[in-house]
């Protein structure tokens, strides 16, 4: 599977994603920073590359919300856990989204085998979890990753071992909307 086919399959579950933002929060409007445009991408340096922030979703009364997105395909679905890249580079030690995570929530989740939507999706209070992690060493967390083919490692934790109240809602044909 490419990078150009991964890339492809996360602009299709914007608009999926947008019909879930649609339906948790009271969206007026909805902006993304790395988007498609007629002369290929545009992308929020700061946003997308330095505070991994994916989305912004304008409320009805104003108000800015900040968020990460990450759609993973339905092959992966068996391991139900919610991933984010704990290092760029796991040789090197550079650090990635984990550390540097500036949204508000996280939508997480695996596309249906038809690719036609979730199959499950979790919205994660970011800084609820991220505070709950600090009790952690870096070595403690670090046994909680996984390597990819390539050199980033990402930290998984199995939706199930989340605590509820870091899961603003969820939905999907295998979860029920919280």
């Amino acid at each position: 599977m490419s990078w150009k086919k991964d890339l492809e399959l996360s602009y299709k579950s914007q608009s999926y994603a947008d019909t879930i933002y649609k339906k948790v929060f009271p969206v007026q409007q909805i902006k993304r920073t790395v988007k498609r445009d007629e002369n290929g991408t545009f992308e929020d340096e700061f946003l997308d590359r330095r505070m991994h922030i994916d989305v912004l979703l304008r409320l009805k009364n104003g108000i800015t919300l900040t968020g990460q997105e990450k759609v993973l395909r339905n092959k992966f679905s068996r391991f139900n856990t919610f991933t984010i890249e704990f290092y760029q580079n796991r040789f090197t030690k550079e650090k990635g989204e984990f550390f540097n995570l500036g949204a508000q929530f996280f939508l997480h989740g695996y596309w249906n085998v038809n690719e036609d939507g979730f199959e499950k999706w979790y919205i994660i209070k970011v800084l609820d979890f991220l505070l709950y992690l600090r009790r952690f060493s870096i070595q403690e967390l670090q046994r909680h990753t996984k390597k990819s083919s390539g050199r980033a490692s990402f930290f998984c934790v199995k939706y199930e071992e989340i605590p509820q109240d870091f899961i603003f809602a969820k939905g999907g044909s295998k979860c029920t909307t919280k």
